[in-house]
């Protein structure tokens, strides 16, 4: 029992306490311009989450995602809304990236050569991988059956190009490994997400969320899709790149910081292990 309260009260330090509300605003910000102002189909309302999780454990980046859409909610002039009941999807991310800090995921890896390069090359097709589902369904790039093709396709290949062509520049450009870690590390963690939020969005809200991923939903439905089935398969294309790229912001966060002030919080030791001092 003691153990397990060392364990709690450790991730909960007063550097942790003092970053968890810097990290709520960043959330609220990100995710308010890029859903509600932008409309576009991904969210970018989890960089605070993970970015706690990944320092302090999984209970702080859980309690980070949930406060986040819990405040987002009732938050003057910009709240409201359809983001309260998906605080347990942003709960749910905050506990996976605390895993991912424990795991060590986001620590350094130098590397060259060779083995470098299949890194490299491994991060970019796996950002390209997770948009096939989206290029290769009817519903999508079917003018008609989902009505919505050329906006939807072109935004996917975008998407998926320029996500593979800075993971994988960044990887080999710091010639380190970690970069293909914590790219898987986002794909998981999107694809837990989209499997959690699909059920929220379709029961609450019957897939209308009033961000811009509403359009990949009514692509579906188009397609003969339920709204069940609809919402995962728009979770499955916007989560997975959602989080690689979100995972990927917090790693560049991570690689500027000093291994001195990384050594300052719960988990810094996970991430400092082939830096110096």
């Amino acid at each position: 029992m003691n153990a397990l309260k060392g364990w709690i009260a450790g991730q909960f330090t007063t550097r942790v306490i003092v970053l968890i509300p810097v990290a709520i605003a960043i959330n609220i910000v990100l995710g308010y311009t890029v859903q509600t102002i932008l409309k576009l189909p991904i969210y970018l309302d989890s960089i605070g989450t993970i970015l706690v999780g990944v320092l302090a454990g999984p209970l702080a980046g859980a309690l980070t995602g949930i406060l986040s859409n819990l405040i987002w909610q009732y938050a003057p002039v910009i709240g409201g809304g359809t983001i309260g009941p998906f605080a347990i999807t942003a709960g749910v991310i905050g506990l996976l990236a605390g895993v991912w800090g424990q795991l060590a995921v986001y620590r350094s890896r130098p590397a060259s050569g060779t083995q470098l390069i299949v890194a490299a090359i491994a991060a970019g097709v796996i950002a390209i991988v997770v948009v096939v589902p989206i290029l290769n369904n009817p519903a999508y790039t079917d003018p008609n059956v989902g009505g919505y093709p050329s906006w939807v396709y072109t935004a996917a290949a975008v998407i998926a190009v320029i996500v593979a062509v800075v993971v994988a520049g960044f990887i080999y450009v710091r010639r380190d490994l970690a970069g293909l870690w914590v790219a898987v590390a986002g794909v998981l963690t999107g694809i837990v997400a989209a499997f959690v939020s699909a059920p929220i969005s379709a029961i609450a809200f019957g897939g209308v969320t009033g961000g811009g991923t509403d359009l990949l939903v009514a692509a579906l439905r188009q397609g003969g899709s339920d709204v069940i089935h609809a919402s995962l398969g728009q979770g499955l294309f916007s989560d997975p790149i959602d989080k690689t790229i979100t995972s990927f912001v917090v790693f560049i966060i991570l690689s500027g910081l000093s291994p001195r002030l990384l050594a300052r919080f719960p988990l810094g030791e996970r991430l400092t292990g082939n830096r110096a001092a």
